[in-house]
Parts: C-alpha cells; structure tokens; sequence
C-alpha cells in the first residue's frame, strides 16, 4: 500500500488517482492524524509514502504527522522510501537542515525543469521538461546528506535525493497533467526503476 499524508494540496486526490491508475493500492490520511493510530498499526502493509504539497509554511510551527514521518525517516527509524512533493520536499528539506525561503514567483505556473542526474526519479525522462511548479517557498540547496536531481533558472533544487537512503523530494507537482512526464517520475518511484544512471 502507497500511504499518501495530505497536507491541504488541491492535487492530493490526484496522487491517488496515480498510484490507482499504475496498479498500487494506496490509502490518504490527514496529516492532523497521529503517527500512533495512522501509520504505526499499518507498517506491514505500508509499502512507500507520500507527502503532498500544501498551501502551509514549513516554519508555521506546526508540520503534523508529515514532521514525524520524515524525522523518523532521516533517523533510520522509518526505512518506507518517502517522497515529499512541493510542501513535503520542503519539509524535507527544512528538518534536514537547509534553507526554505520565497521564491521568485510564488504563483502556479509551468516551468523548464534541467535533470542533472538520472537517479531513480528521472529513469527514462528528457533531460529538460515543463512541470507545474509554485515557488512561494522553494528549497534554496540540498542538505547535508542530499544532492540535487533538477534544477530550473529560478530554483537551484527542483529535486533531490538522500545519499544513503530512499528520500526523495521534488518541488514542482508530478501528479498533474500539466507536468511533463508526471506519470513516470511518480512510477520511477512506485517502483519501476531502481538502477542508477548519471547523466
């Protein structure tokens, strides 16, 4: 099961749909429920997580079970491979120790996305691509521990991933169609690719 916590995103239904539509049975839980009684009981069955995109700030203080989840996956606790879209990569980035700011633009909009390495995610992707992105806030560089994946002209890190472990994070939204090669990037990490290929 694909476990998706949604954080308030307009597109989380649209994660669901993805992961339905490629054969994975997937569940939403809001991201005000307990880590105790919505992820812990179901480990077994919890195959991957999601993190959607939302419309808060990862310093408002309060990032819910989302917080937990990736505290726990940057700690080792948690091995599920996780990946955070636009507020989750943000969050991933925040608890990791890099700089979450505005960007240039913060409205939806399409953006040139630059692959700058074929890890995982990006598997049989264009090395350039339009995605549907907002900036209102954007990882500003990878964490320690982290390197970048894409880039854009206005945004130094439109994707990146863990070193060691199966932590992803992208900052433009996969599961709409107005993103390029949504589908496989979400299907590259659902599992159809697992063989690294620099560019």
């Amino acid at each position: 099961m694909i476990l998706i916590i949604d954080n308030g995103s307009q597109y989380t239904h649209l994660i669901m749909r993805n992961c339905r539509d490629m054969g994975h049975e997937s569940q939403i839980v809001n991201n005000s429920s307990s880590y105790e009684r919505s992820v812990a009981p179901n480990l077994k069955k919890i195959e991957k997580i999601i993190l959607s995109g939302g419309p808060g700030s990862v310093y408002a203080g309060n990032n819910g079970l989302s917080e937990v989840i990736v505290k726990k996956a940057l700690s080792g606790e948690l091995d599920n491979p996780l990946l955070g879209i636009c507020y989750g990569h943000q969050l991933i980035g925040h608890l990791a120790g890099a700089k979450v700011a505005k960007g240039v633009n913060a409205e939806y909009g399409i953006s040139e996305i630059c692959v700058d390495e074929r890890n995982t995610l990006f598997m049989d992707v264009p090395k350039n691509f339009n995605a549907w992105v907002s900036h209102f806030d954007e990882v500003k560089d990878a964490p320690a521990g982290f390197r970048t994946l894409a880039h854009s002209d206005t945004c130094p890190v439109e994707a990146m991933r863990h070193n060691e472990k199966e932590i992803f994070g992208v900052q433009f939204h996969p599961e709409v169609w107005h993103t390029e090669n949504g589908e496989r990037i979400l299907g590259n990490f659902l599992g159809e690719h697992h063989v690294v290929d620099k560019l």
